[in-house]
């Protein structure tokens, strides 16, 4: 997968003219004052500042507007304000001017600037030496002067737009001058329709000044002429490359973004590189903005995915939607459509696309921010299947680099929540050895790989010499991702854990349909490690996507494919083998500082399962992860189910008949339902594919294994070592170094509800552990009941909330929550809500 383009910076977010090596001076305007030197800051770095001649006491300010802040004077009486700027030279301004010139920005005319005869707009000709160029209006038409050393004129030529130029509105005008052709060229667009329009090609004769050492000044001349109306976004560029076709090309994608607009509900000004919510003259966000950008690079290979990178608080913040749009010439848009669940991209393949981002906040106080969208190029693999593919080698980019038609004994192993493998052998005489290297990348049909070992041997001939590649799934590569530092989560779906272990590493969520929560510390230091936590605690099917770089959690991962592996068809042997060495019949788990689930298990620390043996055998489930008593006792039943009956494993040779004409509808993959039948085993059963070596040059060698992982085909630990969890202390706190005082008001209910603001509880007299009596409440679907108390605790570093809980058949619903709830108010009034989470 090659990045075909990404939009990170503030002028693709807002559509300003962006800064290059080229650029000599840019000013954007975007101050609300200039500074104690009355100056007006140049953009580029290169320290060209503008100085405001007239400021005070004038119509001169700086407005909000399309690009942030613009500059506009002399409103009232050009001849009386006589507003302008300067940037004084100080002799480089004009010191190399290379082939091409580039000049021009954005002008707001009023009445006066498109009605008067010489209405100066860029001029080197008022100030020190001899000027080189200077660009004005005469009578709203665009007016190009040169001069060459001698200060003598060698063009003046007044141009005639296919418009006209209006009061109030916003003109992108620019030219190039060729200093080495001698040509000038001026473009004028209009933001109101998009209409651009191109003068024809000027020659000119003499040379241009190469000397010039005067000073800028925009919007005066001879201290008799002066422009009235708006500046934003002038810059002039000398060695430039930039074409006409360029600056037409900004120009229309200058039109698309809307980042910059301050009349707008995003912000991408504030923060550079980073798109926000606007916040309001009250310190508030709104709640929903929509920000367009610029137009990116599009022109797929294969096919597309968009991904964001942003920053959001769950639950509260978000990027609700991203939406394409694609065009071939910045003119003609495709309608805006959203892009798929895992990013993949709906708009037609174009030239160009563009992207409509929405940003929402459910609290006003804070805002989601967005810090970049790319644009992945998936390129369509030369082999849609497995069958009688070969390695294509990719580029540093993830392009096709070369197909290795030679290579032999290609074999892909994968397995359910497993391993991933490619092997593979090349003659070493083959031409395309010389493009295989350690860590390059490989794609087998829609799988990527990595390879990581490289061996050349020499046959028992002396002549032959032979390469074996072993390659691993570009996942692996999570393996070495930055270390993460330890983290609890509390009562999170699946999805939390895994956006934390995926963050930085360019991989992504993709969908999770497991619904479990889970309250639990992660130690686990790199990225798959928890993901493969995750899948532990959680359940379901962890499904890597190398190719796009993406992460599925399923509750199942396969099909009911409805093949059929039988004898005389497509079955060539089968192997069933029964397990019963790691047969347990009860199961006890320890939690966190020894927890047990007992007190909601009958007072057994254990569970049990006689249905396929009567004998008690016993072992430990270490769930030191676990502090929920619940969690950890419905995770053990999980695993019990697994313990407590014989291990059963299917191993096939089979063939895969999905490789030949008229048996496509054959077709299984990893995880999925088939069907066994065999007459003399007296064997017929629905099993699923949990672990597969294919072999792409004779899918008839290719061997399944079903149902249930043998150690000896690859099952590295057992399953007992298998659910352990090296993990540390969740509560950071020790009891014996808690302070103990209870801030709670009659916390037993020895005097009723005193303190407390109850609903739907009830104080039985009856039951009690510390005293007589107890809280208690019956619950009722799409009911909510509780019980409040305000506390005012002394300053201390640290708290520890307790309490001693029983249940009686607790059933919650799909929203159904069983917590405690704490809101902490902090001294300047906010507050913070955590959810303790009892089951």
């Amino acid at each position: 997968m090659a990045v075909k383009s990404i939009l990170t910076s503030q002028t693709d977010f807002t559509g300003e003219i962006p800064v290059t090596e080229k650029t000599s001076a840019l000013w954007r305007f975007n101050e609300s004052t200039p500074d104690s030197d009355t100056r007006l800051t140049d953009s580029s770095g290169n320290g060209r500042h503008f100085t405001v001649s007239g400021w005070s006491g004038t119509t001169a300010s700086l407005l909000n507007g399309r690009f942030g802040r613009y500059f506009r004077i002399n409103i009232n009486n050009p001849t009386t304000e006589k507003t302008h700027l300067v940037a004084a030279n100080d002799g480089t301004f004009f010191s190399d001017l290379g082939d091409n010139i580039a000049v021009g920005g954005w002008v707001n005319p009023t009445t006066y600037s498109v009605g008067q005869n010489f209405i100066p707009l860029f001029n080197t000709r008022q100030g020190p030496g001899q000027p080189i160029l200077y660009i004005s209006l005469y009578q709203g038409r665009p007016r190009m002067m040169l001069y060459n050393s001698a200060g003598t004129l060698i063009l003046d030529q007044t141009e005639t737009p296919g418009f006209n130029m209006v009061n109030g509105g916003w003109y992108f005008l620019s030219a190039i001058i060729n200093a080495t052709e001698k040509t000038s060229q001026i473009v004028l667009c209009n933001r109101a329709d998009g209409v651009v329009w191109t003068a024809p090609l000027r020659t000119f004769t003499g040379t241009l000044n190469p000397s010039c050492i005067a000073d800028i000044v925009m919007g005066m001349h001879a201290n008799q002429y002066y422009y009235a109306g708006g500046l934003d976004e002038w810059f002039f560029e000398t060695d430039s490359d930039l074409t006409i076709d360029d600056l037409i090309h900004y120009f229309r994608q200058a039109m698309l973004a809307n980042g910059g607009d301050t009349s707008g509900n995003v912000d991408a000004l504030t923060e550079p590189g980073a798109v926000t919510l606007r916040k309001g003259i009250d310190n508030l966000y709104p709640e929903i903005g929509q920000l367009t950008t610029i137009a990116a690079e599009c022109s797929l290979a294969g096919s597309g995915r968009v991904s964001a990178t942003s920053e959001y608080t769950a639950g509260v913040t978000s990027i609700s939607l991203i939406e394409t749009s694609t065009s071939d010439d910045l003119q003609d848009w495709s309608a805006w459509q959203t892009v798929g669940t895992n990013g993949e991209l709906s708009s037609p393949n174009r030239s160009y696309i563009r992207y409509r981002v929405t940003l929402t906040t459910s609290d006003t106080t804070v805002t989601p921010k967005l810090l970049d969208i790319t644009l992945h190029d998936i390129p369509k693999s030369p082999y849609e299947k497995l069958g009688f593919a070969r390695p294509v080698v990719l580029d540093g980019n993830g392009a096709w680099e070369t197909v290795l038609e030679n290579a032999y004994d290609i074999i892909v192993t994968g397995e359910i929540n497993g391993a991933d493998t490619l092997e593979f052998k090349l003659p070493y005489s083959d031409p395309k050895r010389a493009t295989l290297d350690n860590e390059k990348q490989v794609q087998i049909a829609e799988d990527v790989y990595r390879i990581r070992t490289m061996t050349d041997e020499k046959g028992s001939d002396g002549n032959s010499i032979l390469t074996t590649v072993y390659a691993e799934a570009a996942f692996y590569d999570l393996t070495f991702s930055a270390e993460k530092q330890p983290i609890e989560f509390n009562a999170d779906l699946p999805a939390a854990p895994m956006a934390f272990a995926l963050a930085g590493t360019g991989w992504e969520v993709g969908t999770v349909n497991v619904i479990t929560l889970r309250t639990w510390e992660c130690q686990e230091k790199n990225a798959l490690s928890i993901l493969r936590m995750v899948q532990n605690i959680h359940g379901g099917d962890l499904v890597f996507h190398s190719r796009d770089r993406r992460v599925d959690l399923l509750t199942f991962s396969g099909t009911d494919s409805g093949a059929l592996f039988a004898y005389r068809k497509n079955l060539t042997g089968i192997k069933r083998v029964v397990d019963t060495r790691s047969l347990v019949t009860r199961l006890y788990a320890i939690g966190k500082d020894g927890m047990t689930f007992s007190a909601i298990n009958g007072g057994k620390e254990y569970l049990e399962d006689l249905t396929y043996s009567s004998e008690v055998r016993v072992a430990t489930l270490d769930c030191s992860s676990f502090t929920n008593p619940y969690q950890m006792l419905e995770f053990t039943n999980m695993r019990l189910a697994e313990y407590a009956k014989p291990r059963v494993s299917y191993v096939l040779s089979a063939m895969d008949l999905s490789v030949l004409t008229g048996y496509e509808h054959e077709r299984w993959n990893l995880g999925d339902i088939v069907t066994v039948d065999d007459r003399d085993l007296n064997l017929t059963i629905k099993t699923r594919i949990i672990r597969r070596q294919y072999n792409l040059q004779e899918p008839w060698k290719t061997v399944l294994e079903l149902s249930t992982k043998l150690r000896e085909l690859g099952d590295s630990s057992s399953a007992t070592i298998a659910d352990q969890f090296d993990q540390s202390n969740l509560i950071g706190q020790e009891i014996k170094d808690m302070v103990p005082f209870n801030h709670l008001r009659n916390s037993r209910a020895d005097d009723g509800f005193a303190y407390w603001q109850n609903s739907g509880f009830v104080v039985d007299t009856e039951n009690g552990v510390s005293g007589t009596a107890s809280f208690k409440a019956v619950g009722v679907a799409d009911m909510t009941k509780s019980m409040a108390q305000t506390v005012y605790p002394a300053s201390r570093r640290n708290y520890t909330i307790s309490a001693q809980i029983g249940s009686d058949n607790l059933n919650k619903g799909a929203n159904g929550q069983v917590g405690i709830e704490v809101v902490f108010e902090y001294e300047d009034g906010t507050t913070e809500t955590r959810f303790i989470d009892l089951y």
